[in-house]
């Protein structure tokens, strides 16, 4: 269970969920597109991550503790993180991190249009929500859960995932002025950092799982 919460923490700082609230929160109304794109984001991904789940174990893949597919799988996505990683490291910086240029103008023109096109993004945008959700999919479906534990999990891994949407939201709910206040000097913050924070992310948790997927075939 401790690999589905590094993973969680990790797969929320992928750049196209940083960039959701770093143009969220300069938006004249951030809560109401966070909200929206939230909701969207774990209808798409708590699905979609059930039907991956199921079709794992109804697949040979899983019903051999002892056989490779995970640790391979582990090594698989650990590498494409460090490539992911080495990708953005790699790009120069503008006055916004680069990786947060491209996908996220579509993005903003669609956030811009309001609420409803926020909850179109969230669709959009989760459909594959990084590389490293699927290690956290297989760990799942090997365990013995049953179908409400399987949602629980999913969910809870999720939610994890969407922290940095979901915080901004939990707090101008409890205090939306002081929130305002706060969410200029946080978003110019992340903006500065984005790319930083993702590289480290993705180079931590892509070394982790090609370590861990190496240790579980030589055992």
């Amino acid at each position: 269970m401790a690999d589905l919460v590094v993973l969680a923490i990790a797969s929320a700082f992928w750049p196209a969920l940083l960039a959701v609230v770093i143009v969220s929160l300069r938006a004249p109304h951030p809560a109401r597109l966070m909200a929206s794109f939230l909701a969207g984001g774990l209808l798409t991904t708590v699905t979609i991550g059930l039907a991956i789940i199921y079709a794992l174990r109804s697949s040979p893949a899983t019903s051999n503790s002892r056989n490779s597919f995970g640790p391979a799988v582990a090594i698989v996505v650990g590498a494409l993180a460090l490539l992911a990683a080495f990708v953005l490291a790699s790009r120069k910086p503008k006055t916004r991190p680069q990786e947060l240029q491209e996908g996220p103008g579509r993005l903003e023109r669609m956030l811009d249009r309001g609420v409803p096109l926020a909850f179109v993004a969230g669709i959009l945008l989760d459909i594959i929500p990084g590389v490293l959700p699927f290690v956290a999919l297989q760990r799942i479906a090997e365990m013995d859960l049953t179908v409400a534990e399987t949602f629980a999990v999913t969910l809870g891994f999720y939610v994890i995932m969407f922290a940095f949407v979901e915080i901004p939201l939990v707090s101008y709910g409890v205090a939306p002025t002081r929130t305002a206040q706060m969410t200029v000097r946080f978003n110019a913050w992340l903006d500065r950092n984005a790319r930083h924070l993702a590289v480290w992310a993705l180079s931590i948790a892509g070394a982790y799982l090609v370590a861990r997927g190496v240790f579980e075939l030589v055992l």
